[in-house]
């Protein structure tokens, strides 16, 4: 990991990355888990052609995006 980027929200909760006020928002979301580090994305994408699939194909499903609630996903 290079860098983290924490920013605290209008209330003071502890959020990361800040949410993207031109989506909306909606408390309380489970909020989204992003990640840029080219090492790993190199290393999946290189995984995944190794067994023939694209790197579309081994992304997890179902996992719910920033505004989803917890009982929405199928996310472990």
């Amino acid at each position: 990991m290079s860098e983290v980027e924490i920013g605290l929200g209008p209330c003071g909760e502890l959020r990361y990355p800040s949410y993207p006020e031109k989506r909306g928002w909606n408390y309380p979301g489970i909020g989204e888990f992003q990640c840029y580090d080219k090492y790993l994305k190199k290393n999946l994408s290189e995984r995944a052609k190794a067994r023939g699939l694209s790197l579309s194909e081994v992304m997890p499903e179902n996992t719910g995006g920033y505004v989803s609630m917890p009982d929405e996903t199928e996310f472990l």
